[in-house]
């Protein structure tokens, strides 16, 4: 039971010396990258940079009590930051108490819907996004966010819509820009850069913070026009339940929802790429749900903002050799000390916002997808097609905008391929008793007097049309006259509705009328089940009109001989005895 309650003791079953070094390695190497980072991501959700340290401290911990996944590092996520600022920024200023307030409220709500729909079971809405408008999405919020960060790397700030009139106000006002701030912001994206390129074990990030921090106090930076972050306060908020502000709930929930579905697809991603059938456990999908929601609800009581697992981070934590998530109890560990001894030094030692712009453009630059977009460009032109409308109308309308447009693209190419499957006509390979796609061979023997088709899709009133009309359009290719018996390959049919079974009937009827006989092959037991049990087609199909196979149709309908069409209906006679036992 206990486990079952909090199942990330799991991993602590046979914990070992070594299994504690390698969390203790991986969680000072997270730490170390969560400080900077936490920081930075708070500053682009536009919120003071201690939240986004309280983030990293208290969400973790109950993940990791809770959590079914040992891969995955939990904290503050770029994604997660650009939506928090793009839904509160049209609620209230960015920076002001008003501000911070709805941030905290966000978080407790974030939390709550997920931890809902972990007790609901809905863990399957992950379904609901596709990989191309994840690409999209992602790439296009990359976009967002580093346009987001020219201000302060440039020095200026400007009235802008979206990031392209960013960008071309940043231009025209060029001449504005602040020398300093922006020779800063040079030197800075140089360092990581040069870190990642040739030094990538290197903590490069904080090394930057702390440098950047030492010249700024020794320089002062702020007296000579730099913009810095020079007061951080000295340990924990009190614990506290927010106060959901009502007469605001009906303008939160939305973005909350959004939070709440990209933190989880976000999280379920890494899980699933990084599973092994050498897993001991394997991820849980409405528990990963009911975890992020709990650490959630829980951060917003520290005054947090929503985290979810960072891809980044993960990476790094499976580098470092993590091996539990007693790695995320030690970076929360090591941030704790950081806030509570450390960060009255930003008062002597002030943090240029330009090193913090310049740490969040290098870490979300492998969010843009270049390399997958042109593998789906090359693979499938219509996913691509849904990619890229995702990352336009992101990119043009807003994040969530540009999710919700995505999806719906998704959906309709689902309706779409659903209503309009793959249906081919099937000729027999000269030599051999095997009928396939007559246009991918070319040794192939097509009969004037048979037609033989297979439909690769379940039967539901949304197809029927299109099949009935694709079966009469090949039907009429035949000379006229010529036709004696259609065969359906009915293998890839997993289910028929009632629908279908009326529309089959009105085939039935028509063709009789021509003096062709319709014939079932490769029937599953389900469909099976399905037509035998309605009144009109049960004696259809049951006199000899349903095979095992092709070649078995075929035979009945050249020799009269049916030695095999009992095995079509075997599982059917199994089930019904069964019933009857």
């Amino acid at each position: 039971m206990l486990y079952k309650l909090l199942p990330g003791l799991l991993w602590l079953q046979g914990y070992t010396a070594h299994t504690l070094r390698q969390d203790v390695v991986s969680g000072l190497a997270i730490g170390v990258m969560l400080i900077p980072q936490s920081m930075g991501y708070a500053v682009l959700a536009g919120l003071p940079p201690e939240l986004g340290l309280y983030a990293s401290i208290f969400p973790p911990l109950l993940y990791a009590l809770l959590g079914t996944s040992n891969k995955i590092s939990i904290g503050p996520v770029a994604l997660d930051a650009i939506l928090i600022l793009s839904g509160l920024s049209v609620l209230a200023e960015p920076g002001t108490d008003q501000y911070l307030q709805l941030a905290v409220e966000l978080t407790l709500l974030v939390g709550l819907i997920q931890f809902a729909f972990g007790l609901l079971r809905f863990g399957f809405i992950v379904n609901f996004l596709s990989y191309p408008v994840i690409v999209g999405y992602t790439s296009a919020a990359a976009v967002i966010i580093i346009g987001s960060q020219l201000q302060s790397l440039a020095g200026v700030h400007v009235d802008s819509a979206n990031v392209l009139d960013l960008s071309w106000q940043l231009l025209t006002h060029i001449s504005d820009w602040h020398g300093v701030t922006l020779g800063i912001s040079v030197a800075s994206l140089l360092f990581i850069f040069l870190c990642k390129r040739f030094l990538p074990k290197l903590p490069n990030a904080l090394l930057l913070l702390v440098g950047s921090m030492l010249l700024s106090g020794l320089f002062h930076a702020g007296l000579a026009g730099v913009e810095v972050i020079n007061s951080v306060p000295r340990g924990f908020p009190p614990l506290q339940i927010p106060d959901i502000d009502f007469a605001k709930l009906a303008e939160l929930l939305p973005v909350a929802f959004t939070v709440a579905l990209m933190g989880f697809v976000g999280t379920m991603s890494i899980c699933k790429s990084q599973e092994s059938p050498k897993d001991k456990h394997t991820v849980q999908p409405n528990q990963e749900l009911i975890a992020l929601g709990l650490a959630n609800a829980l951060g917003a009581m520290f005054r947090s903002f929503p985290v979810s697992a960072s891809f980044s981070r993960s990476a790094a934590f499976r580098e470092a050799g993590g091996l539990t998530q007693v790695s995320a109890i030690v970076s929360s560990a090591l941030i704790a000390i950081t806030v509570v001894f450390l960060t009255p030094l930003f008062a002597d030692y002030p943090l240029p916002k330009a090193v913090l712009a310049a740490i969040i453009v290098m870490s979300v630059l492998g969010l843009f997808k270049y390399k997958e977009m042109k593998v789906l460009f090359r693979q499938d032109r219509k996913e691509f097609v849904i990619l890229l409308v995702t990352f336009l109308i992101t990119l043009l309308l807003g994040v969530q905008q540009g999710l919700l447009v995505g999806v719906a693209v998704s959906l309709l190419l689902v309706i779409y391929n659903s209503t309009t499957p793959h249906i081919t006509e099937l000729g027999k390979i000269d030599g051999e008793d095997l009928y396939r796609n007559i246009h991918r061979f070319e040794s192939i023997s097509v009969r004037k007097d048979l037609l033989v088709f297979r439909f690769d899709a379940p039967l539901y009133f949304a197809n029927k049309d299109y099949f009935k009309s694709r079966l009469y359009g090949m039907m009429k290719r035949r000379p006229e006259g010529s036709l004696k018996a259609v065969i359906l390959d009915a293998q890839a049919v997993s289910s028929i509705d009632s629908t279908s079974l009326i529309m089959l009937e009105s085939v039935i009827e028509n063709l009789r009328e021509q003096g062709i006989q319709l014939y079932l092959v490769s029937l599953i037991g389900p469909v099976r089940d399905t037509l035998t049990h309605s009144a009109a087609l049960r004696e259809y199909v049951l006199d000899e009109h349903m095979f095992p196979q092709i070649t078995d149709a075929v035979l009945y309908i050249d020799q009269g001989i049916s030695s095999r069409a009992s095995i079509a209906r075997q599982s059917n006679t199994t089930k019904t005895r069964r019933r009857r036992t």
